[in-house]
């Protein structure tokens, strides 16, 4: 009767080892399986944001030729109608975050931000740094960071 009365602490004792195991590990896995749902939804907002910004950027890019031509008929025209109306259409692009990419003379070249459409000869003083905008032939237009069109330069 003593060795079974030794014996039954002693396995109480490895079960409640065996149950605070089990639970231990239950609860691992349980904070792991509620942290990969945070990230997946996590993952999803960026998705989703990912998404409609591709799609803005989509319909933007097939919008910008329009806006070159009236803004080059604005340019060439004194109708106020057509300057109100060139106006509008920039804010309303604005207002999907369209910012323009205009390089100024002088600046450094950037192959991410611009396209090369000629180079040039220095001139002989050297008063032109190398690898810098001669002539802005075309602005370019980004969303964010996103190049959507490099300025032609």
């Amino acid at each position: 009767m003593s060795k079974k009365a030794i014996q039954k602490p002693h396995d109480q004792t490895d079960a409640m080892k065996q149950l605070q195991q089990q639970v231990e590990e239950l609860t691992n896995n349980w904070k792991r399986s509620l942290a990969d749902y945070q990230n997946l939804l996590k993952r999803t907002e960026s998705d989703k944001k990912d998404f409609v910004r591709f799609a803005t950027a989509t319909i933007l890019t097939k919008l910008i030729p329009a806006l070159d031509l009236l803004e080059m008929a604005a340019s060439h025209s004194t109708d106020q109608g057509l300057h109100m109306a060139v106006k509008n259409f920039q804010d309303v692009l604005r207002s999907e975050r369209l910012q323009e990419v205009v390089p100024q003379l002088g600046d450094p070249f950037d192959a991410a931000a611009h396209e090369c459409t000629e180079t040039v000869a220095l001139p002989p003083d050297e008063s032109v740094k190398e690898n810098t905008i001669a002539e802005l032939v075309l602005k370019g237009y980004k969303i964010d960071a996103f190049i959507i069109r490099p300025a032609k330069v």
